[in-house]
């Protein structure tokens, strides 16, 4: 009976301290919203007889002082150019736009929500909310605090709040009332995702920095990034009561660059990922892309006040980790835990990291207790190190090592035993890479003097997916012909990143280009010969054809082609530099620049981690 008291003793002590911080926050966000206190107090005055839409509307208001809209003149002047783009994502430059190549959105003007919301517009968009809440029949397991960061918000970045839940719910809650009546929320998704597809072709373009766009812009204007597409879908999906949000990972911390994708929370509370408008939610799937994220947080609309505010002041962690608005959701996609040891550092933070463009970086982080060190759902199969952080800089701790779920394999270069290699790439073949290079195999090159072909010399076959990316072919007898081109297989498209055609030495470079239908966004017959590995045609239907024309009939004696690619492999001409990783550094094993498609080198230690760097 003490032990039941006490514990209920506890808990209402909580209650109240929650209470009083949440009555706190409240008063906080009034004060912070000056001349515009009195809307918000229309919209408590309006709910003060309706305790879980006061209770939603607290939870808004509460937040208001940390969310904004960015705005300005340049920004409405991109978006204009935006929507100008073709079916395939392309736009004309516009001189509207200052230095269009280097658009930021650094110097748009911050309107603070607190200031700027008006009591019409929260009212409108809590009565909405909660009709999709309590209107689909998949929301009854979906609890309050779940509801106001699944459907309630009525912003996701620093877009311009509009009107988009009333316009999205008008154009689009038809699927939910009259084409599927069912109760199973992912089938709900697939439904209206289909029909989405039909409307209106998704536009995709990595054009400009650019703030989020906006739910009445996204509308009319299906063009956009992988965060704009993940935008719209959130826009549909909350405006018919599906609970949808989106996750998100970093290759590093402080860049914040990775991915985004969409997630419904489906009944059973687990949440399914899925993409618009490649791939759509599917119960035990929890695929989100094969670059193998470490660690996916989850963008939230309330600040995630259970941080530790001794960690939010402590400088020894890095800022990027004190993002109030991001949750971890790990779990929901790995379940292995990493568990180093680390001497005398109990109670310091440590951090686990990937290696980066800017060097290794913490991605994830810990507090040492009894001198070890763990990370709760960590992905594996990658190779990590443990980092400390002091005075803005990362330390490594020991030696980096690959993780495959259970154990760590340290790399441990042993410098008394050394091994040659000849390395045709910096970074391992992943399957998605290889899947985009064998795109080519089974199809053919051939040349001809007329332009439909009839005639047609055949160059070479590709036989089987090319294990490089830069494929030299000697013909055996000279071919004459003004026109060249790709034939991808019957049952494959027509997708190659490069193909120069030479006599001798001499490059024979075309007048003109065309192909079958491109199929995505910014792909163009000449990007075959912009010696860019990078930039690629691919068609829209399989058995197509890529062609260049030389503008005359030529000799062709050899000629060179490149599958779509990554551009990790070695390029002739560029000055590499290996290094290998020992004593807390990397250390140089020597620069040469690559004369053939791979670099032979002598004296790599065995048991070492390797870092080959592109210098040029």
């Amino acid at each position: 009976m003490k032990v039941l008291f006490k514990l209920l003793w506890i808990l209402l002590i909580a209650g109240i301290l929650e209470a009083c911080n949440a009555s706190g926050r409240l008063e906080y966000a009034l004060e912070c919203a000056a001349t515009n206190k009195g809307e918000l107090e229309k919209v408590l005055e309006h709910y003060k007889d309706e305790p879980e839409k006061y209770k939603a509307a607290c939870f808004l208001i509460e937040n208001m002082p940390y969310h904004y809209a960015l705005e300005g003149e340049e920004l409405d002047s991109l978006k204009t150019v935006l929507a100008s783009a073709d079916a395939y994502g392309v736009m004309l430059k516009d001189t509207a736009v200052p230095d269009w190549d280097y658009y930021t959105p650094s110097g748009l003007q911050r309107k603070p929500d607190v200031l700027n919301i008006r009591a019409e517009f929260l009212i409108n968009n809590i009565d909405l909310a909660f009709d999709g809440w309590k209107k689909r029949p998949w929301n009854a397991s979906l609890s309050f605090a779940d509801f106001c960061e699944w459907l309630l918000p009525y912003r996701i970045g620093n877009e311009t709040p509009d009107n988009w839940r009333q316009i999205y719910h008008d154009r689009y809650s038809f699927l939910l009332d009259e084409v599927y009546t069912g109760i199973d929320v992912v089938e709900a998704i697939s439904v209206v995702w289909e029909y989405l597809q039909k409307e209106d072709p998704y536009r995709f373009t990595w054009v400009f920095n650019y703030p989020h766009l906006g739910g009445e812009y996204l509308l009319h204007n299906r063009i956009g990034k992988c965060q704009d597409a993940c935008d719209f879908m959130i826009y549909v999906m909350r405006a018919i009561g599906v609970p949808v949000a989106y996750d998100f990972y970093t290759f590093n911390a402080e860049t914040r660059k990775g991915h985004v994708w969409n997630v419904v929370r489906d009944v059973t509370g687990v949440c399914l990922p899925f993409t618009f408008p490649s791939r759509k939610p599917e119960r035990g799937s929890f695929y989100i892309d094969s670059r193998r994220p470490s660690v996916v947080y989850r963008r939230c609309f309330g600040r995630q006040w259970d941080m530790d505010g001794d960690f939010m002041r402590n400088r020894s962690v890095p800022a990027a980790f004190k993002d109030v608005f991001a949750r971890k959701v790990s779990d929901n996609y790995f379940d292995s835990n990493l568990e180093l040891p680390v001497e005398g550092m109990d109670g310091n933070y440590v951090y686990v990291g990937l290696f980066s463009a800017y060097g290794w970086r913490g991605i994830d982080f810990t507090k040492v207790e009894s001198g070890k060190a763990l990370f709760r759902n960590l992905a594996s199969r990658q190779v990590y190190i443990l980092l400390a952080f002091a005075n803005g800089q990362y330390r490594p701790i020991g030696n980096p090592f690959y993780f495959d779920g259970k154990d760590i394999h340290p790399y441990v270069a042993d410098t008394s035993k050394c091994y040659s290699a000849e390395l045709y790439r910096k970074y391992p073949l992943s399957e998605r890479i290889r899947n985009y290079m064998g795109g080519i195999k089974d199809g053919h090159f051939e040349a001809a003097c007329d332009k439909d072909f009839k005639n047609a010399e055949l160059l070479c076959t590709v036989k089987d997916t090319p294990g490089i990316n830069y494929n030299h072919v000697i013909l055996e007898k000279p071919v004459r012909g003004r026109y060249a081109r790709f034939c991808s297989s019957a049952e494959g498209y027509a997708e190659v990143a490069e193909m120069h055609f030479y006599k001798g030495e001499e490059e024979i470079v075309p007048i003109d280009s065309w192909g079958d239908a491109p199929a995505t966004a910014n792909t163009f017959a000449y990007q075959v010969y912009d010696n860019e590995p990078l930039s690629y045609f691919i068609s829209s239907k399989p058995g197509a054809s890529v062609t260049v024309d030389f503008g005359k009939v030529v000799t062709i004696d050899n000629f060179m082609y490149m599958p779509r690619n990554d551009d990790n492999f070695v390029r002739i001409g560029d000055y590499y530099e290996l290094f290998y990783w020992g004593e807390g550094c990397w250390n140089s094993l020597g620069k040469k620049m690559a004369e053939k498609p791979f670099l032979p080198y002598d004296g790599i230690p065995s048991g070492a981690l390797l870092y080959l760097h592109d210098s040029t």
